[in-house]
This record gives C-alpha cells, structure tokens and sequence, in this order.
C-alpha cells in the first residue's frame, strides 16, 4: 500500500523526522448530540426582547426580563428550567397581535361573609392571600381582590372592581388568555366565608395569535433539536408541521421536535391532534388543567430535550412534570379516552394523589400515511428521535472517518494498494460496527438481520457518489404486559 500524507509533501527532500498528527476513528464512540431547545413564546410590551431575536436562556430571570413580568415567555422559560437546566436554551419571542382581543374572566361576589376568614382564590397555581371581616360587603371585597391581584406582577392578568365583580384580564392579547386558570376554594381544605358565594365565569374570549412565521423565518437556518411553542392554533400548528418536515430532509438536516400544549374536553383534543399528521409534533393536552398549556409544553420540551438526548430509544413514561398541576380527578381522562387520545395524536399522563402529573406514553400527531391508510410507524415520539439521533451519528462518523476518500470497487487495484479508498464493502463494514454500537447502547435489535440487509453500491451513473441502504430495526419499549392469571380448581 502507498502511503500518502496530508501535511508532508510528496517531494520533501529537507534531511529529518517530519511526523504528522491527526486522528484515527475506527474505534470512535458515539459522536456527542448537540441538543439544543428553544422557546417561542409571547412577549409583553414591558419585555425587553426584539421581536423575533433569539436570546440564550441561562437563569430563569432572563424569561421575565426579556418578556416582561406575567408573560407567556417568563413563564415558559421558568418552567422548561424545571426540569432541565443542562440543555442549551434559547429563547425567541413575538408581540401580540395587533389585532388581538385580550381574554377576561369575572368573579361575581353576591352576599355578605357571616364571619371573617380567607377567601381562597387562584390564578394558575398561585393562591391570592385574602383575609375577610363578618359583614364586609361584595364591593369591599371585590376592590380587595383586584388589589392582591394587582400587587403580584408575575401573575399573567390584571383586575379591576365594580359592584362587586372582579374583572381579570389576560395580559397578553390573544388565544393564550383563554386557558389561564381561575379557580376559587379548589384545594382540599378550602371553603368560602359563610353567607357569601363566588362565581367565576369566562367573559370575553381571547382571540388572534401571532403568526410563527416570523420566528420560522428568523431560525431557519439554525440547528435547534426541541422546540417548545406556546400556540395551539390550526394556522401556527400547520405552519410549524410544514417546517419541521423541512428540517428533517436528507439535505437540511436539521432534526427538530416541536411540543405543544392544549387545553380542552376529550373531543377538542381530538380536533387538535387531527390538526396534523406529524411525527414532528408531540402535543399533550388537559381538560381544567391548574396550568395553562404552554407551561405543558415547555416542561414536556425539558423533559424531551434531557432524556431523549441521553436515550433516545427510551420512553418517558413514569417521568414527572414538574411544576405543573393536575386537573381534579373528574376532569381527568378515563382510561378508555386516554387509549383513544393515542390513537388521534395526543399524548397521555395520570394524576398522582398529590395532584401531580406523570407521564404515560408520549406520541406525536402521525397517524396515516399520505394514502390515508392507518400507520403507526412515527407514533412514539422514540422513533424519531432515534433515528434522528442514529442519522447524526452515522454522518458524522463519516464525514469524521472518510474526509477527503477516493471511491472505488471492491476488488480493484486501488481498493488492494492505495490509501484514502473507500469501498462498497469498507462502507458496509463501518456500517457495521456502528450498528454494534448503537444495539449496545440498546437503541436498535436484531442487527445480524439489519445489517445483512443494508446494502452499498457505487452509483452506476456517477462514480463519485456512493450509494447506500441503511435498514434498523429500532427497539421496542415494554408498555404493555399482557397475561392470562390462570387458578386451578
């Protein structure tokens, strides 16, 4: 074999030892994944962020800075911290729609408390302390209320008083108002003052969200592995699937998952996992959830980004979401819907007595081919992101292994005697031991079979470019275990 140097040129002739330094990778690991997340969020007019500009997320102050206090934005980024604080984060942001309409919801005080006590009012998890006299009468109390509601800036609404009716108002223009949580005396333990009721009610309904093209835009050429977005509208939903099967592309490769967060009845969760049909997209949704979605969606994004970074063959289930808080239990999916919610694109969870939330099987809105026939090929989110994780690492390897490589036959004079050639059989071999590799790390099975099957060839009509056939066979997760109990009688 000749041997060639990268450094050293063919007619040195100076006397002494020259001796070049540079890498072997035949033996080389697992290629480290560069995961990276990203928040697109709302921002306020009291944020400090350009519209559209993405920012690194460090401490979980620099949501609110960047969004302003009570924003979709300061939340998100404080509850994607939650569960992961070792991931790179970034954090993009747009202003409400110009044309938006801000959500409000009322409590209506009728009645006069017969003795003093705490009135227990909520806004998402947050309890407003409130201390109430015998007799005090509903206006009294209503401007009490707006007052403790004004005096917490990270809460996402404002509230005004008039006869004995509070108004709280979204801070954020938009659809995002709608599923902020208002509860009054829901925790155990909790009572209203006898003699006094209180009644809350949605009023206007928030309406127009800003369009996530600007942020599409802004990032497309940037490498972000999750992406957490605040919306769950049908335009965003469609623009967000169109641009992440973009990203997944042999050429972009730009491997990205999106998650979102929804709120609703078993039937509005069904619309929206019908939204797309996306292995892209992991929503998970709540009916009369403690918190609004897109706190689901930034903490199943930290959850994601972290675990699946580590494994991505591995499923979420049993993990906890941190932070976020439980519909009661007659709000919660029965078994049966949640089985069903699978089946449309929704991922499940359950509620721990402590009114936590733990994930159950995290999926993504794919569900049939582009002839419409049922296919469960994408269905768990695992599948992509092992095979996103197994596309990098064999790219990598490749480009790391073959820089500057000749291509040649496998029994040609080249292939016997020069360096620096590759070979449809060298290819198959590093193929190979990377498949080896990846069934050790319990990603992929039955690899004898797979890797028998794979095949490479140089291509008959361009003899620069090789061309291969990768096949996998990624491993299962135990979900389900099913049984006969069988007594003798």
């Amino acid at each position: 074999m000749t041997m060639t140097f990268d450094e050293i040129p063919y007619n040195w002739r100076k006397p002494g030892v020259y001796t070049e330094v540079k890498p072997r990778y035949v033996r080389k690991g697992l290629v480290d994944f560069p995961a990276r997340a990203i928040i697109v969020a709302q921002m306020l007019a009291t944020g400090v962020a350009e519209a559209g500009k993405r920012y690194p997320i460090t401490r979980d102050d620099e949501g609110k800075a960047y969004c302003g206090a009570g924003s979709v934005g300061a939340e998100m980024v404080k509850y994607f911290r939650k569960v992961n604080k070792a991931t790179e984060l970034y954090l993009v942001a747009l202003p409400d729609d110009a044309a938006g309409i801000a959500a409000t919801k009322t409590m209506t005080l009728t009645g006069s408390p017969t003795y003093g006590g705490p009135l227990p009012l909520y806004v998402e998890e947050t309890r407003i302390q409130l201390a109430l006299t015998a007799a005090q009468t509903v206006a009294s109390i209503a401007t009490e209320v707006a007052a403790a509601v004004n005096a917490l800036d990270d809460l996402p609404v404002t509230a005004t008083a008039a006869l004995g009716v509070v108004t709280l108002t979204a801070k954020h223009k938009g659809e995002v108002g709608n599923h902020i949580s208002v509860r009054v005396a829901s925790e155990a333990g909790d009572s209203v003052p006898a003699g006094l009721t209180a009644v809350v009610a949605a009023d206007v309904v928030g309406a127009n969200n800003p369009d996530v093209d600007t942020v599409l835009d802004a990032i497309s050429n940037e490498w972000y592995t999750d992406a957490a977005f605040a919306w769950d509208d049908a335009t965003n939903l469609g623009k967000i699937a169109a641009d992440f099967a973009a990203r997944f592309t042999a050429a972009a490769k730009k491997d990205a998952h999106a998650y979102i967060g929804c709120r609703g009845t078993y039937a509005e969760l069904v619309a929206k996992g019908a939204i797309t049909n996306s292995p892209f997209i992991t929503p998970i949704g709540a009916k009369k959830a403690r918190s609004a979605p897109w706190k689901w969606a930034a903490v199943l994004a930290g959850i994601g980004a972290a675990q699946l970074a580590t494994d991505p063959a591995r499923q979420l289930r049993s993990l906890v979401m941190t932070g976020i808080g439980a519909p009661d239990y007659e709000d919660c999916f029965t078994a049966e819907e949640q089985n069903l919610l699978l089946g449309k694109g929704m991922s499940t969870w359950n509620r721990l007595d402590d009114g936590s939330v733990v994930l159950e099987r995290v999926v993504t809105t794919y569900k049939v081919t582009t002839l419409n026939v049922d296919d469960d090929a994408w269905l768990d989110i695992m599948v992509t992101k092992t095979a996103s994780r197994i596309r990098y690492d064999w790219n990598a390897y490749c480009d790391q292994t073959y820089p500057r490589n000749k291509l040649a036959e496998d029994d040609s004079i080249a292939a016997e005697h020069a360096e620096n050639v590759s070979t449809p059989k060298r290819l198959h071999g590093s193929w190979a031991g990377r498949c080896q590799l990846y069934a050790r790390k319990g990603w992929i099975m039955q690899t004898d079979r797979t890797i028998g099957e794979s095949a490479f060839e140089i291509d008959e009509d361009d003899k620069n470019v090789a061309n291969s056939r990768l096949v996998i066979n990624i491993i299962g997760n135990q979900m389900v275990l099913k049984g006969s109990l069988e007594f003798e009688v």
